[in-house]
């Protein structure tokens, strides 16, 4: 006796369907953060009325996903949010185009402002129960907004959603920067009020120059050695051995330089070496190319 045919698509399979899709969703995405060597925490809410379905941690960047998904082919204008995720900081919305033959994902609808920002405005357009009540009236569900198409970025692939949910490089070695200051140990009361300001990424605090002084305090208020991934002897050993870096690289992250800078001081520390001109006209160099890295303001 043939068995009874099963169709995926159909109104009673819409609870498996949305987890087969968290499924599709997660393998993607972790497989496109593990291809540049990237890992991502994941955790799912308890209940679906909190606003959001799973929250992802990567590169010290926290966002709360409400996940959609539907048929490439399908026409639906619009989504239902639920007003919760709007209090949640880096709120944002995923939506998934499914190919209704190969369950792989076509593409993606993005509706999110950048991380560490919050969910852009949900609009006023109320959503209302499906059916009516006994005076034919549909009444209003006020935890809800629905948000048309219209409201959504197009994103062809996982590389480019990473993009938005994460931010690009640039911003993701900021987080990771910050992160790393704040778990520093505190400044002495006797250091320069800049330095501690400096420690809570306020970089506008930053002097426009440096002294001799100044340059070896500010380097040291990063772990150069952990900023720069240096986990044991032999690695350290290796980076105060290597020439310093070319300070013209175009593509040259603010905690690579800021570890740069450490590691050299570093090396002329442990050398007994005074700060030559030369050296004295690198880290000056280095700083100034630090400065306009880090976002002020």
């Amino acid at each position: 006796m043939p068995l009874p045919t099963f169709d995926p698509w159909s109104p009673h399979a819409s609870v498996l369907r949305e987890k087969v899709f968290e499924h599709l969703f997660l393998g993607d995405l972790t497989r496109a953060l593990l291809k540049v060597g990237r890992r991502c925490e994941v955790l799912r809410a308890e209940y679906d009325g909190a606003g959001y379905d799973l929250v992802l941690e990567a590169d010290g960047i926290l966002r709360h996903v409400q996940l959609k998904a539907m048929r490439a082919d399908g026409k639906r204008a619009h989504v239902d949010i639920n007003i919760e995720l709007a209090a949640k900081r880096s709120g944002c919305v995923v939506w998934m185009l499914i190919d209704p033959q190969s369950f792989i994902t076509t593409r993606y609808r993005w509706f999110g402002g950048a991380p560490g920002e919050p969910l852009p405005p949900l609009g006023d357009r109320a959503v209302r129960h499906t059916k009516a009540d006994s005076q034919g009236v549909k009444a209003e569900r006020p935890g809800l907004r629905q948000l048309p198409r219209s409201r959504f970025r197009s994103v062809e692939t996982m590389d480019a959603l990473l993009d938005l949910l994460f931010g690009d490089e640039q911003t993701r070695d900021l987080h990771r920067l910050r992160a790393h200051l704040a778990g520093q140990l505190s400044s002495p009361p006797t250091s320069p009020a800049w330095t501690r300001l400096v420690r809570l990424g306020q970089f506008d605090a930053m002097p426009e120059g440096l002294y001799e002084d100044e340059m070896g305090e500010f380097t040291h208020l990063v772990d150069g050695y952990a900023l720069a991934g240096l986990t044991d002897p032999y690695a350290i050993q290796s980076a105060l051995a290597a020439p310093r870096p070319n300070l013209d690289v175009p593509d040259l992250l603010a905690s690579d330089l800021w570890a740069a800078m450490f590691i050299e001081h570093r090396r002329l520390r442990f050398a007994g070496t005074d700060m030559s001109a030369e050296h004295q006209l690198w880290f000056d160099e280095a700083y100034q190319r630090l400065r306009a890295l880090l976002p002020t303001g």
